[in-house]
């Protein structure tokens, strides 16, 4: 059974519809790329299962039960974190203060499991330890990337929903964290990943999905979509993987 199931999803802004009718499943332990131009419904999908769309019809099940209808905090105490477009790092904390933030819906948390668990994102994020004082505001881009994984990660996840995770970095950087993506997902972690570098989202991903315009264009495994001249033209640079 899969562990994140989406059926007939419509969602909407006002009176437009951003999905129309989408079908999508996440299995435990899988790595599912949501792939699509901008407009297509991606950060939409993510945002409709986390309860911070207004106005959805369809289904949204975490293991089996409905996710429609509930508030955000209590979607994230049954196991979804949500690490946004734009990091959303606080930039009058520090990288410590921000990271404990990610528990703060984990209710009587024991202060020795907090120090532990935060100590183990450090061990995750190894950049991170010579910063763990520093305030917000004085990180770069990909310092800011990787707090506000560790944070989403401070909630336990069951299902972690990445939104472009790689916007703005430099490529060095983007390749060190989705080699972090990798390692999350090893460590028990199911991840939903919204990406506008296909190319990457691919490499990492044990199934994609692509969206045009809030419909379902195509799905598949990665080297079916490397090989899917549809796709590959409009995503992939337009070359075939090579095998």
């Amino acid at each position: 059974m899969s562990l994140l199931e989406i059926e007939g999803l419509t969602a909407r802004y006002g009176a437009a519809d951003v999905l129309k009718g989408l079908n999508l499943s996440v299995g435990e332990g899988e790595i599912v790329a949501l792939l699509g131009a901008n407009g297509a419904g991606k950060s939409t999908t993510l945002r409709a299962i986390s309860g911070l769309v207004p106005h959805i019809s369809g289904s949204i099940k975490l293991a089996g039960q409905s996710l429609v209808g509930m508030k955000t905090e209590a979607i994230v105490r049954l196991g979804v974190s949500h690490v946004p477009e734009g990091r959303r790092v606080f930039p009058g904390l520090t990288v410590q203060e921000n990271i404990v933030l990610g528990a703060s819906n984990r209710k009587g948390i024991a202060r020795a499991e907090m120090v532990r668990e935060v100590d183990e994102k450090f061990d995750l994020f190894p950049d991170l330890v010579r910063l763990r004082n520093a305030l917000g505001w004085t990180l770069s881009g990909g310092q800011l990337q990787m707090v506000a994984l560790a944070r989403g990660l401070m909630a336990k996840p069951r299902v972690l929903l990445l939104d472009e995770p790689s916007l703005g970095l430099a490529p060095l950087i983007v390749q060190q964290v989705f080699r972090i993506i990798a390692e999350i997902r090893k460590r028990g972690t199911t991840v939903l990943l919204v990406e506008q570098n296909a190319n990457m989202a691919l490499s990492v991903a044990d199934r994609g999905y692509v969206l045009e315009t809030g419909t379902l264009l195509v799905q598949g495994k990665p080297e079916e979509l490397w090989n899917d001249p549809q796709v590959r033209a409009a995503y992939l640079g337009g070359h075939a993987k090579a095998s």
